[in-house]
């Protein structure tokens, strides 16, 4: 079958559900084509739902995208450091990074370590192997062909990137339970933080007056502030140190927060 026919579908695994988009046409968005509840908000559910989803008959032939929920993800900051230059000394100095920040993972961790230019920090995200292992296993055992497993925060980041512009900017991405607050200043990587925490905006003008003292930022000057939750394009959050945050949406919205993070795969 030619690649141009094939079907393209988005899984979204989150803590609460699995949700599995169906892409009509090259340049339509993405439409609810089902979901399956999780037991529980961890990974072992998740990778049950995500199975279960996939097994159906319905399910056809096709390439699908997984997009992790940030719930499963940890992130840190990789300094710059001039000594670590080849990718598997980038990789051990990463791993020992996430042992100092998470602790030891006995079961494993797979990093993604995104690329910038020299003198710039690196964003690096953490999954768990079994966890990683598990959606591979899931998508093999269906009709459809893995094309990428992408952490929330690196698909919706890269799909809004054009939108932020700036070099110094706070960009706020508020899932239902979960935020990442990421900083730039100078056009180069300053904080990154992941937390439970509702889309309510109080909850969010706190988050962000909190992430602003711990980055300094408060005694520099506040930043522009963007802040994406998805299935709520119409969020305002309050003004935070003199600055009133700026809402991103995409350019077909949804009410579905799960719907609306499948958007964010070009």
């Amino acid at each position: 079958m030619s690649r141009l026919l094939r079907e393209r579908f988005t899984a979204v695994v989150g803590p609460d559900r699995v949700v599995l988009a169906r892409r009509a046409g090259w340049r339509r968005p993405p439409e609810l084509h089902a979901q399956v509840p999780c037991q529980q908000p961890t990974a072992k559910a998740a990778l049950l739902a995500l199975s279960e989803l996939l097994a159906r008959p319905e399910i056809g032939r096709g390439d699908i995208t997984i997009v992790l929920s940030n719930h499963f993800v940890q992130y840190v900051l990789l300094p710059w450091r001039a000594e670590v230059s080849r990718p598997s000394e980038l990789a051990a100095y990463a791993g020992l990074l996430f042992d100092e920040t998470f602790g030891n993972d006995a079961g494993g961790r797979e990093i993604l370590i995104g690329r910038e230019r020299a003198g710039s920090a690196r964003i690096a995200a953490g999954i768990d192997s079994t966890l990683l292992h598990g959606l591979r296993s899931a998508v093999a055992a269906s009709r459809l062909k893995l094309v990428s497993v992408q952490p929330y925060l690196s698909a919706a980041f890269d799909r809004m990137r054009r939108t932020v512009g700036a070099r110094d900017f706070m960009f706020v991405l508020a899932e239902p339970s979960r935020s990442c607050v990421l900083v730039a200043t100078g056009g180069r990587w300053r904080s990154l933080r992941n937390t439970a925490t509702t889309a309510l905006p109080h909850e969010l003008a706190h988050l962000i007056e909190r992430e602003a003292q711990l980055a300094g930022l408060a005694d520099e000057g506040m930043p522009p502030v963007f802040v994406h939750a998805p299935g709520l394009d119409t969020l305002k959050v309050p003004p935070c140190q003199g600055v009133t945050p700026r809402t991103l949406g995409l350019p077909h919205g949804a009410d579905d927060p799960f719907l609306a993070m499948a958007m964010s795969v070009n």
